[in-house]
Formats: structure tokens, C-alpha cells, sequence
């Protein structure tokens, strides 16, 4: 959840049979820490009443003691948050709770000199570490340009990336149309060019872009819907993973104008045909992310649309891309084969020497934003 959605839920268990001592958050990528009572939701300050830079020298934030009911420690292992909770029971029996916490942020973990692993700890981690390794460095294809996965970009425009990965989708379902969260995207890097010279990307490249297996769902969903749920895609600002990657799609839209008007135009994209105006009272197919399908981060009226292929039957984004590039084979039937062929087929543009695919996505301008004076 948010920061303002783990703020309410602080406030609403704080006593009774609900009660909860201390929430540790996730999804916002910063260090945060909040009491009882502080009403700033702004993820970016690490504490209410306090510019970062006033508490915080080195990544070391100062630390901090009391009510705390939140607390959040970054993305990427660059924040790590110590935490102590302090129990005390009065004397009417009553319990009481100080947390102590000590927070680091923008810091290189592995290099903290307060923190020793133990020898069977770390002989172990080794291990599985080496098994791993073995399984993921496979080699499994090669880009003629830089896929570009940055959060920043991926979060809040169309990207060559989204595009391979919707596009994808939609053509191992051969559905009308394709979503895809960007928040399911996670490598946040520029991976590539590999060529004309550089290694060709591992299968771990490809896990780590998307590292969760969502199960890609196929539903029947009105036009209203998908309008309403291009509308919730752009109705954060630049930064939110519910941005959406689409393909079978063209959109254009505005940041100019408030959140709910600022799609000014939606139009059907199918290969050699005109555009044609989304219509609203009309039922298309959709593959989408079992995590949108079932109405997180604000796509609510997916759930109550027809499901056609369910999380069962489902195939993974993870495993999908694995098997456009032949690295996970699985038999699954000719309709899932025929799938893997067609996906290839939008995907794959040639073959390398050393006999991998070669991947070359664009942006095609199915995301367009204009400048559109607000209402």
C-alpha cells in the first residue's frame, strides 16, 4: 500500500481487538517513518516536521524513538531500517510499546561495518546463491537498441519495452487489446545494445524485468471500462506503477488537466486497418495482469468483467518471455505452442551468430501526450 493508505490503517487499528502495534510498509521506494498522529502522507520525507536534510548526514538518519506506527526502508536494498520494539506492561495490566528505530538511505548495505553475518549463514546463502547463478546465466537473446526499462520512464510514458511486453501478450492470447502495469516492470536499467558488439542478455535479464509471474489473465471488458482504466493508468503523476503499457491501443491524453479528464482520445489499433473510435458500449477481449484483473491499484471495475482465461490456465509474464526466447519450454498443448509462435512472431526480429534471437522494440507513438488547456 501507499503511505496515505498505511496511514489509515494505522489510525484504525491503534486500539482494541484490532489493534496493530506497527506497520511495516512497502511499495512507496523511500525510507519513511511516521507517529501516532502525523498526518503528512508525502512518501518523500523520510519524518513530518523535518526537512531530510536536517536529520540525516552520511545515509545515517538520526534515530528516532517513541509511537512510531509506520515505517518503510526504500527499493533496491539501498535503505535498511533497524527496529526495536520496547514492551512494557503497567501495572493495570495495560501494555505499553516504544519503538526505537535507526534508518539508512541511498547507502551501500553490503559495506555497513555494523552489520557481521555469520559463517553458517553466509556458507549457506553462497550455496543457494551458486545453484542459482547456474540456472540464470544462460544466454538468451540479443538487442539491436537499449530496452528501456528506468522506473521513471516506464512509469509514466510509452517505452520500447512496454510495447515488447504488451505486444507479446497480446499476441500469445490474440486478444483485441493488451495492458500492462509498469509496476510489474522492475528491472530499472537500460539493458543493451548488444549489438553489434557487447554479451548477449542472460536469462536473469529477462527474470529481472519481470521478476513476479503475474499470471496474465484474459477477460471480456466493456469500452467504458477500459476508458475508466486509462483514465486511472495517467491519474498519478509521472511516478505510480499503475501507468499502463498497452497494445491494440492508441491513446492521446494530457497532464494539463485534472485526474478523471485527461484522455482526450482512445482509438482500436489493429496492424493494416484504420483506427477506429473505442467504443464505450462494446465488449472487447483483454489480457491483462492477474494483479490489475483483480482491481488493485485502482482498477476496480475489472473484477466484476467476464473472466475467459482464468489464473489456472493462465500463463506467467515471467515464464512467457522465457519461452519467446527459448529458455523455458513447456508442454502445454498446441493452443499454447501456436501462442508462444505468435508471440515470437511480434517480438523476434532475426538471429544472431551465435544463433540467439534479436529484439529491436520501438516507440510507435501509441501513448501520446499534448500540451491541452485545462477545463
Amino acid at each position: 500500500m501507499r503511505l496515505a493508505e498505511d496511514m489509515e490503517v494505522a489510525e484504525a487499528t491503534r486500539t482494541g481487538l484490532s489493534r496493530v502495534d506497527l506497520l511495516l510498509g512497502g511499495h512507496d521506494h523511500e525510507v519513511v517513518r511516521r507517529f501516532n498522529g502525523d498526518t503528512d502522507t508525502d512518501p518523500a520525507n523520510v519524518e513530518q516536521g523535518y526537512d531530510d536534510a536536517e536529520i540525516t548526514a552520511e545515509g545515517l538518519i538520526r534515530d528516532a524513538q517513541g509511537d512510531i506506527r509506520i515505517i518503510k526502508s526504500g527499493t533496491d536494498w539501498t535503505g535498511l531500517s533497524l527496529v526495536r520494539m520496547i514492551i512494557e506492561k503497567d501495572s493495570d495490566g495495560s501494555i505499553g510499546i516504544s519503538t526505537v528505530v535507526r534508518q539508512w538511505s541511498n547507502i551501500d548495505i553490503a559495506n555497513l561495518s555494523e552489520f557481521t553475518i555469520t559463517s553458517g549463514i553466509d556458507k549457506l546463502l553462497s550455496s543457494i546463491h551458486s545453484r542459482v547463478d547456474v540456472l540464470v546465466q544462460e544466454p538468451v537473446l540479443h538487442s539491436y537498441t537499449s530496452l528501456d526499462g528506468r522506473g521513471s520512464v516506464v512509469r509514466s510514458q510509452e517505452t520500447n519495452i512496454g510495447n515488447m511486453l504488451a505486444t507479446a501478450v497480446q499476441a500469445f492470447y490474440d486478444t483485441d487489446i493488451a495492458l500492462f502495469n509498469s509496476g510489474s516492470i522492475r528491472c530499472n536499467q537500460l539493458l543493451g545494445p548488444t549489438i553489434p558488439s557487447g554479451s548477449p542478455l542472460l536469462a536473469k535479464d529477462i527474470i529481472n524485468i519481470c521478476p513476479f509471474e503475474n499470471s496474465l489473465l484474459v477477460k471480456r471488458i466493456k469500452g467504458s471500462a477500459i476508458i475508466h482504466s486509462m483514465e486511472n493508468s495517467i491519474g498519478d503523476m509521472h511516478m505510480d506503477g499503475r501507468f499502463l503499457q498497452i497494445a491494440g491501443l492508441r491513446m492521446v491524453a494530457t497532464w494539463q488537466r485534472e485526474p478523471g479528464h485527461r484522455v482526450l482520445d482512445i482509438s482500436l489499433d489493429r496492424p493494416g486497418a484504420t483506427p477506429q473510435k473505442l467504443d464505450p458500449s462494446r465488449t472487447y477481449t483483454v489480457a491483462l495482469p492477474k494483479f490489475i484483473g483483480d482491481g488493485f491499484d485502482g482498477y476496480t471495475l475489472f473484477p466484476a468483467e467476464e473472466t475467459i482465461v482464468d489464473e489456472e490456465t493462465a500463463i506467467t509474464d515471467t515464464g512467457l518471455m522465457l519461452q519467446i526466447f527459448g529458455h523455458k519450454a513447456e508442454e502445454r498443448g498446441e493452443d499454447h505452442e501456436m501462442g508462444i509462435q505468435r508471440a515470437q512472431a511480434v517480438t523476434i526480429v532475426g538471429t544472431a551468430s551465435d544463433g540467439l534471437s534479436i529484439v529491436n522494440p520501438v516507440v510507435d507513438g501509441r501513448i501520446r501526450f499534448i500540451e491541452c488547456p485545462a477545463l
